[in-house]
């Protein structure tokens, strides 16, 4: 696994605003005030859209968020505000015989895409292993 899912909590003004600017599938979302699967309700209004990335290795992930970055960056996006925070989460599998490590290396340049659009990171890695041993 490795993936990247947009996370985004807000306004429902500028979620709907966001939403409608990218061209992902929502996988999950709540208004604030919902009843949580767990009990208690939910403090903000919220989505994660369907995958931004997904690609077999971290440098074909980083190659997808980097086409994702430059095409947020055209649109002229922004991800956070006072109305609005986002996080791009990007998740890796380690330990299996295919992927025992991983490394999600960004550019200075990427870094810098993620400070323009307002895009808060995060990197997870979920270990695995291979079937049957």
């Amino acid at each position: 696994m490795n993936t990247a899912t947009l996370r985004a909590l807000g306004s429902d003004s500028a979620l709907d605003s966001l939403r409608d600017a990218l061209d992902l599938s929502i996988i999950r979302e709540w208004k604030k005030g919902e009843t949580r699967r767990l009990g208690g309700v939910y403090e903000i209004s919220g989505f994660n859209a369907d995958v931004v990335a997904d690609a077999e290795n971290p440098p074909s992930l980083v190659e997808e968020i980097r086409e994702f970055l430059n095409s947020c960056l055209a649109k002229r996006i922004l991800f956070s505000s006072s109305e609005l925070s986002s996080q791009l989460d990007i998740g890796v599998s380690v330990g299996g015989s295919e992927q025992f490590t991983a490394s999600v290396v960004f550019s200075p340049e990427d870094l810098e895409s993620f400070s323009k659009l307002g895009l808060e990171l995060s990197i997870s890695a979920y270990p695995t292993s291979d079937d049957g041993e």
